[in-house]
C-alpha cells in the first residue's frame, strides 16, 4: 500500500520576500506585459500617463489594507460595495479568542 503525505495547509500564499507575494509577482508581470502589448495602441503624447496610470493601479491592486491584511484592496472594496448596508450582524468577540 502507498502512503501519500497530504499537507496541512494549502492555502497558504507563497511570499518571494517580506511584503512581494508570488501572485503580486505574477501581476506586476502581466502589468508589464499588457503594457508592452496595448502600447502601439497608445497616442504617443499619452505613453507616460499611461504607464503612470499601469503603476498606480498595480500598486492599488497590491497594497493590503491594514484593518484585513488577509485580502488584497481591491477585494476590500469589492466587499465594502456589495455588503447589505441596511443590515446589523454582531461581532462575537469570545470566538476570536
Amino acid at each position: 500500500m502507498r502512503i501519500y503525505q497530504i499537507p496541512n495547509e494549502i492555502t497558504t500564499e507563497l511570499k518571494i520576500n517580506k511584503a512581494l507575494y508570488l501572485f503580486d509577482l505574477f501581476l506586476i508581470i502581466g502589468l508589464i506585459v499588457f503594457r508592452m502589448i496595448a502600447l502601439p495602441f497608445v497616442h504617443s503624447s499619452l505613453v507616460w500617463p499611461f504607464t503612470g496610470f499601469l503603476v498606480l493601479f498595480g500598486l492599488f491592486l497590491i497594497i493590503r489594507p491594514t484593518t484585513n491584511p488577509q485580502k488584497r484592496m481591491n477585494q476590500a472594496i469589492l466587499y465594502a460595495m456589495v455588503r447589505k448596508k441596511d443590515t446589523y450582524s454582531a461581532i462575537d468577540y469570545e470566538e476570536e479568542e
